[in-house]
């Protein structure tokens, strides 16, 4: 038997929509992933092997923020995240907070980003399972949402319901193991 303390559960959609509209209120829907440069299409242009260079570079320390101290914040899961997508040519369209660089640093908004991007692009999607992820997917661990600990962060590998490899900031972690312990976490991937 598997103790339901010691491993994640995947979120359904109707728990993320209420802990954005919580989060956000009526922007919740307005947020979307974008190309940074040009209109968007049917798909969403990006440049993988980039965003793999930048977590890679970037990973256990700072930002590449062009002015004004936006390095690295106390908590900089988003802004990390952000600037690898960046590099691989998204970004997120009108976010409320951002960093010097003009890029979204709030999990919340990342978030729904992501979920308003599925369906608008035909290579963005939800990953509906644990078993399902692969490296590359953005993971957003939805039960901490609200509190002061909010959490993105991008897998290094297929992960388990009771963690796997992740690159991120906050915690550096450089592809190492991370534990989902009692959280509730949703993935997508951009194909």
């Amino acid at each position: 038997m598997v103790d339901k303390d010691n491993v994640g559960k995947m979120a359904d959609e109707d728990e993320l929509e209420r802990v954005l509209e919580k989060e956000l209120g009526p922007a919740a829907t307005d947020l979307f992933l974008v190309p940074t440069s040009g209109s968007p299409g049917s798909s969403l242009p990006y440049d993988q092997d980039a965003a793999w260079k930048y977590y890679s570079d970037y990973c256990s320390h700072g930002n590449e923020c062009t002015s004004g101290g936006d390095g690295e914040f106390q908590l900089d899961c988003t802004h990390f995240v952000c600037h690898g997508l960046h590099k691989g040519n998204i970004k997120v369209n009108s976010p409320e907070a951002v960093c010097d660089t003009d890029l979204c640093i709030r999990v919340a908004e990342l978030a729904a980003a992501f979920k308003n991007s599925v369906g608008r692009y035909t290579n963005v999607t939800r990953v509906p399972s644990f078993s399902q992820t692969k490296r590359g997917d953005f993971c957003f661990i939805v039960s901490w949402f609200g509190y002061s600990k909010d959490h993105a962060m991008v897998a290094g590998a297929t992960v388990g319901e009771n963690g796997g490899r992740v690159w991120g900031h906050t915690s550096h972690r450089c592809d190492t193991n991370t534990s989902w312990a009692g959280q509730t976490l949703i993935f997508y991937r951009i194909s």
